[in-house]
């Protein structure tokens, strides 16, 4: 987690490994968060619209996987907004085929938290911005920061940087097994 965002709720701050040979994203996320496999799913994002829609639908999707339906409003909501910061800020579209991936979302349930992030190329850290309400626009990271028990980001490398919030969650059935569909179905 970057210096500037102190945790929330006496959460502890994430220190990012170091960059490694590794060409797969979704072991470079999971690193970047320090947790292991098990719970653990991503998908790839591009710059266009369709984006949001489709990780919407992908986290309802693992949600439904691993037992944690009750959740399933905030979690997408959170992922909503961090997805949309990326697509917004943090990917640049290719005029080919914007619908390629660039950009990483993932879902880690370990120890009742989950953990929601979005790994784009973009080095520029998000602002919380004071509220506003004749403004259309800005209040993602305030949607996230009042869903969350807290949320952060990566330290940004070369390769871009990792934003993250992690929810509390009780674990469904599907979680107390040391494997999960969701993680050997979804990996995108």
């Amino acid at each position: 987690m970057y210096a500037e965002n102190t945790p929330r709720h006496g959460a502890t701050a994430l220190t990012p490994c170091p960059a490694s040979d590794s060409a797969d994203p979704h072991e470079e996320l999971a690193r970047d968060l320090g947790i292991g496999a098990p719970g653990f799913t991503t998908r790839g994002l591009g710059a266009d619209p369709e984006s949001l829609r489709q990780a919407r639908a992908f986290v309802r999707e693992a949600l439904e996987c691993w037992g944690l339906r009750s959740c399933a409003d905030d979690v997408t909501l959170v992922a909503g907004e961090l997805v949309s910061n990326a697509v917004c800020h943090g990917i640049q579209p290719t005029a080919e085929r914007p619908e390629l991936p660039t950009a990483r979302l993932g879902l880690a349930c370990q120890d009742g938290k989950l953990v929601c992030a979005v790994t784009d190329p973009s080095p520029e850290v998000p602002v919380l911005r004071g509220a506003d309400e004749s403004l259309e626009r800005g209040r993602g990271l305030r949607i996230i920061d009042a869903l969350s028990s807290s949320w952060g980001w990566s330290r940004p490398t070369v390769t871009g940087k990792t934003v993250w919030a992690m929810i509390p969650v009780l674990l469904g059935p599907a979680l107390h097994s040391s494997t999960s569909a969701v993680h050997a179905s979804a990996r995108r």
